[in-house]
């Protein structure tokens, strides 16, 4: 039997370093997901997807980095407050996965007139403001829309039937209604927003669950060996 607990306790011990390894990864994976998605945001920080997901990443990073060292050196102190920072990341992730679909579910109303007075701020303003302009022509360029809610709003025109140029694919000699995006912005950001906030629940709930496991391991490799 002693033979035995000391097996699956050396077995036990791999897995939980394969485990904090593969969170390790999937945590670097999930920071590069933050930083494309404030790359193409187009500049409007409307809600901080990415630089959640980025902070969430690194706290996961650090972890398990504390998880494979806990593994390696088999310490039970170590391995010990690892097994309950996993525990308390496990439920504080859950319940965080499930306000994300709750909120995409229940907010769209809201995020919607968010989205669209946000913009519209951006637009009335473009004109005398250059950083402003610089935003609304990313935003445009990123998400293949023109205007709030299509190229027929007014703040959009910029001489007669000319239109803002980036409402059109690049190449265009002029932009007209006839050329320009047909999609609003509004409509395309609450899309972008609402797609990584159930991204986001997606992962966190993913990552509960392999984070439980590898509590799991952590606080059988303690007992076995200890």
């Amino acid at each position: 039997m002693g033979c035995f607990k000391e097996c699956t306790a050396g077995f036990a011990k791999y897995i939980l370093f394969l485990f904090n390894l593969l969170i390790l990864v999937a945590a670097i994976i999930l920071i590069v997901f933050g930083v494309k998605n404030k790359a193409n945001n187009g500049g409007v920080e409307i809600m901080s997807v990415g630089t959640f997901a980025i902070a969430i990443a690194v706290v996961i990073a650090l972890v398990a980095f504390f998880g494979c060292c806990g593994a390696v050196k088999e310490s039970p102190c170590m391995l010990t407050t690892y097994a309950a920072i996993l525990i308390t990341l496990f439920i504080i992730q859950v319940v965080l996965g499930v306000i994300a679909f709750v909120a995409v579910k229940n907010g769209q109303g809201e995020l919607q007139r968010k989205v669209e007075d946000h913009l519209s701020d951006l637009y009335k303003d473009r004109r005398n403001n250059n950083e402003h302009q610089k935003v609304i022509d990313d935003i445009q360029t990123t998400m293949k829309c023109c205007g709030v809610k299509g190229p027929s709003d007014s703040w959009v025109i910029d001489n007669g039937d000319e239109l803002m140029k980036s409402c059109c694919k690049e190449g265009e000699s002029s932009c007209t209604f006839n050329t320009a995006y047909k999609v609003g912005c509004a409509k395309q950001l609450e899309d972008f927003v609402s797609s990584n906030i159930k991204t986001i629940g997606v992962v966190a709930i993913v990552f509960s669950a392999i984070e439980l496991v590898a509590a799991l391991f952590a606080c059988y490799v303690k007992k076995t060996r200890y």
